[in-house]
């Protein structure tokens, strides 16, 4: 299903923002903050567990 791996991709790109900004910015900025690095590195996380267990339903709904 075309929705479901769209869906999981725009939740992959969200997953890279935010570890790009929130993560890989600490270390570019002048202010280094633990709280926005470790809330980062979760997020991202989440949404790539969030971004694989959709594919793994369209890849059940599919088979």
């Amino acid at each position: 299903m075309k929705k479901y791996e769209n869906l999981a991709r725009a939740i992959y790109d969200i997953g890279k923002y935010s570890f790009t900004a929130l993560v890989v910015g600490q270390f570019v900025s002048e202010k280094f903050n633990w709280l926005f690095m470790v809330a980062g590195i979760f997020f991202s996380m989440f949404a790539f567990w969030l971004a694989m267990r959709i594919e793994r339903v369209k890849e059940e709904a599919d088979g």
